[in-house]
């Protein structure tokens, strides 16, 4: 073995490029329809500017003071790209692109500020008819209750809607809601009596044209109408004031609903402090 090293190659230009390296015999052959495998995008051009002429359309469908404030800077535009001048062309565009965006934004905002007063006013309606039931109730010196609600009255006594005009009652235990009455004969110790059932007629509150039903009249006016009926009632049977007659005097009306179905019975009531009238009060 040696010990010489080889000889050293001086510096200089580089040769000619070697052989590289072999094909791979198993690749597959490429198409000449294969992409490249590089790709580089071009640039793309800058947008030509618009004459804003689709969002003065807008504009006007949108909310139209805003659609004729844009038709004139679309129409110089349009003026300006005949005439050559890019400048002007492109600022006149750009004023009615903005205000075709000012309108269908003010559509928008407006759309959402009427759907959300839609809805509350929805739901203060919901609340003034629960409230018109409460006045109408009010209205009343009693009110008839569902047999599931508290009312004063025997478990097994007559309804007060049940009753006919000339029905005597015992009054001992009944509060200001009454659900059911004690029925007795008139000739017997008796409280109160139903002296007087009618029915409100439909031009009780105005003429009517005799084909659609009258609006519920309030229930202020059909308590007024009711007292003034059920007085008049009474000073008609018995010759005597209700003032004068020393006795307590209600009655039932009909509310909102009873109204809307048609069920207009109106029902007066007279009753003393205790069980102690032995005749109607027409009889007195």
């Amino acid at each position: 073995m040696s010990d010489q090293l080889p000889p050293l190659t001086p510096p200089g230009p580089p040769g000619p490029p070697g052989p590289g390296p072999a094909p791979d015999p198993y690749a597959p052959a490429r198409s000449p329809y294969d992409a490249p495998t590089s790709y580089q995008p071009l640039p793309r051009p800058p947008a030509e500017p618009s004459t804003g002429a689709g969002w003065s359309i807008v504009a006007l469908l949108a909310w139209w003071p805003f659609g004729v404030a844009a038709y004139p800077h679309t129409q110089r535009a349009t003026a300006a790209l005949g005439a050559g001048d890019r400048q002007t062309f492109a600022a006149e565009g750009a004023k009615a692109r903005r205000i075709g965006i000012a309108g269908l934004v003010f559509y928008i905002a407006l759309t959402c500020l009427l759907t959300v007063g839609g809805l509350a006013g929805v739901v203060a309606l919901g609340f003034w008819f629960e409230d018109v039931e409460i006045a109408a109730d009010a209205a009343t010196s009693t009110r008839y209750v569902d047999d599931d609600q508290p009312g004063s009255g025997p478990i097994d006594g007559t309804s007060v809607r049940e009753l006919s005009e000339g029905s005597c009652y015992l009054t001992d235990g009944l509060t200001d809601v009454v659900r059911t009455v004690e029925v007795v004969r008139c000739a017997e110790p008796h409280g109160g009596e139903l002296y007087r059932l009618t029915h409100v007629p439909s031009d009780a509150f105005g003429q009517t044209d005799g084909v659609t039903e009258p609006a519920f009249p309030g229930p202020a006016v059909m308590a007024r109408y009711a007292d003034e009926t059920c007085r008049a009632a009474f000073e008609s049977a018995t010759g005597t004031t209700a003032e004068d007659s020393g006795l307590h005097f209600w009655h039932t009306a009909p509310d909102p609903w009873d109204w809307r179905a048609l069920d207009r019975q109106l029902s007066c009531f007279a009753e003393s402090d205790a069980d102690d009238l032995t005749a109607r009060v027409s009889e007195r």
